[in-house]
């Protein structure tokens, strides 16, 4: 379709502007470059980032534009031309060099959508408040201080994203945006909000995260559309009562305050399915909470807990609890009842044994429980058929229970740095573990059954006391990664050449005087660590390594094989002798 000889003249005096051509698009975008057609006039222009210090003056020209992106350029101020587009409904001047927004703005009375993020701008001025169709307002990423009162007549807005400013306080005139579904106000300096923020109505989304509240109106209770309400890192220290009316909520993050209690009232969010406090100061939890039954994620990681409360058994629908990094002693009974539990993280606290109804957990998946003080672990934790991630590391335990092997979907078990000293056999059955870590243990020998563990790719036995590894050990075909450092072996059993697909393999200080010919056999190999052995002489075998990479020979005494590693190193091999 044509466009009238005005229009196309405009345009061309734009493209002499900007010394570059325009092409027509077919659908307008922030980020295309191009102009637009709709019923035969150019309706939209994206001078998306052509290097513009200045807005054409032949953009007065098009009458008939209604969308105008000029994001990603040097602009530094608006010319009254713009005033000229009577039709215009979205100016986009992100990412530009913008310090202050002119009065005459007002003029653009249709518009709905003003983008102006990312600029240099410190203030907003009173004609904003003319822009009464207004929809959506976007001035965040600037240096702004203060916000018009004038803003609280804009009362169609729908969005309002004022983020990453430097704004301290909000004006009462903000509880007249009645229309607002998402307002963003993270990482500003605000130190309190106005009472009249509960007449926002309408409200959906509200961002406070990073600023420097210390305590919330109770008149936050009155967001009855609010579904999401993020508080994270700022200095709250307790919660209003009237938070318990916030019958819509679903998402309630208050990670990183100061918070030492809850309210009650916190049991009466039937909606919530995430509630993060993480990184607070609880002591407690209020037995309320065993009332949400719809929250699906708890967080509580990071505080001062010493004990859970037997209601927590109530959340019913709940697949990820964190209480990691508290104080607590003991796990409630009643955890037996969260049926629906996938994760649950107990790490670093003063756990010192596991309720034996910790087996009724039919679909967790990952259980943490580094750094505790746990000396055993109950016979029914081979229940947890679905458990797939089992870190049981850093704590006191001397062996682990027969029923362990019963655990069929495992793939990770992490029991190092505890006084195990017997694996039971049992776990040749866990047949599909892929990483098994019993580092810095107190282990004499493991049992030939881990031999079975075809899918295995990392094994850890490093700082044990192993003075013999079963032939078995061959049969890990899919293994990679194998750690026998700091035991008190002398000898490796030929069966080591199986392992195809093994390509590091670390057998420093142990008593090793030799080692078996069939380890040339290991064409992956990249990395071999021999240090501090009792090595004289190294396999011939070596030679037809041909990925390794690396070989560490230190403090052993191989002193007649200078001429045989020289052969190596023009392999391209790095030794450390």
């Amino acid at each position: 379709m044509t466009i009238p000889k005005a229009e196309r003249e405009a345009l061309e005096l734009i493209k002499e502007d900007i010394k570059a051509s325009i092409p027509e698009i077919s659908e307008l975008e922030r980020y295309k470059f191009g102009y637009f057609v709709l019923d035969g006039h150019i309706s939209g222009l994206s001078l998306f980032s052509c290097g513009m210090s200045e807005i054409p003056n032949a953009i007065e020209l098009l009458p008939f534009l209604k969308d105008l992106y000029l994001r990603g350029n040097n602009l530094s101020m608006i010319p009254e031309e713009l005033c000229s587009l009577p039709r215009l409904e979205i100016l986009d001047l992100s990412e530009n060099r913008l310090i202050k927004l002119p009065e005459f703005i007002r003029s653009l009375s249709a518009l709905k959508e003003l983008h102006l993020e990312s600029n240099h701008m410190e203030g907003l001025p009173n004609s904003l408040g003319d822009l009464t169709s207004l929809e959506l307002l976007d001035v965040s990423e600037n240096k702004i201080l203060k916000l018009p009162i004038t803003l609280g007549k804009l009362y169609k807005l729908k969005t309002l994203d004022l983020s990453n400013n430097k704004i301290i306080e909000i004006p009462n005139s903000i509880g007249e945006l009645r229309s607002l579904s998402i307002l963003y106000l993270g990482n500003n300096k605000i130190n309190s909000l106005p009472s009249s923020i509960g007449s926002l109505s309408s409200l959906k989304r509200l961002n406070l995260r990073n600023n420097k509240l210390v305590d919330l109106p109770e008149t936050l209770g009155n967001l009855n559309s609010l579904t999401s309400l993020f508080l994270k890192g700022n200095m709250l220290k307790n919660l209003p009562t009237s938070t318990g009316n916030l019958n819509s909520i679903k998402y309630l993050g208050l990670s990183s305050n100061q918070i030492n209690s809850l309210p009650e009232t916190i049991g009466s969010l039937s909606s919530l399915k995430n509630l993060n406090l993480s990184s607070n100061e609880l002591l407690e939890l209020p037995s309320s909470v065993g009332k949400l039954k719809s929250l699906l994620r708890l967080e509580i990681s990071d505080n001062k807990l010493k004990t859970l409360p037997d209601s927590l058994g109530g959340l019913i629908s709940l697949n990820t609890l964190k209480c990691d990094r508290n104080q607590l002693t003991r796990i409630p009974n009643s955890i037996s009842d969260l049926s629906t539990l996938e994760t649950l993280k107990l790490d670093v606290n003063r756990i010192k044994e596991l309720p034996e109804t910790i087996g009724h957990l039919k679909q967790l998946k990952e259980l943490n429980l580094y750094d505790n003080q746990i000396d055993h672990l109950p016979e029914s934790i081979g229940l947890l058929s679905s458990l797939e991630i089992l870190d049981l590391s850093n704590n006191e335990l001397t062996r682990l229970p027969e029923s362990l092997g019963s655990l069929d979907s495992l793939l990770e078990l992490d029991v190092s740095t505890n006084k195990l000293t017997y694996i039971p056999p049992s776990i040749g059955a866990v047949s599909l573990l892929k990483n098994l870590i019993l580092g810095f243990n107190r282990l004499v020998d493991i049992p030939k059954s881990l031999g079975f563990l075809t899918t295995l790719e990392v094994l850890d036995l490093g700082k044990n006391r192993l003075n013999f590894i079963p032939e078995t050990i061959g049969s890990l075909t899919s293994l990679k990664h194998l750690y026998l450092y700091y035991n008190d072996l002398s000898s490796i059993p030929e069966s080591i050449g199986s392992l195809q697909g093994l390509k590091y393999l670390y057998l420093g200080n142990n008593k090793l005087t030799l080692l078996p010919e069939s380890i040339g056999h290991m064409k992956s190999l990249k990395y071999l660590f021999l240090r501090s052995n009792y090595l004289t002489e190294l396999p011939k075998s070596l030679e037809s390594m041909s990925s390794l990479q690396y070989l560490n020979i230190e403090k052993n005494n191989l002193k007649g094989y200078l001429n045989f590693l020289t052969k190596l190193e023009l392999k391209g091999i790095k030794i450390l002798k």
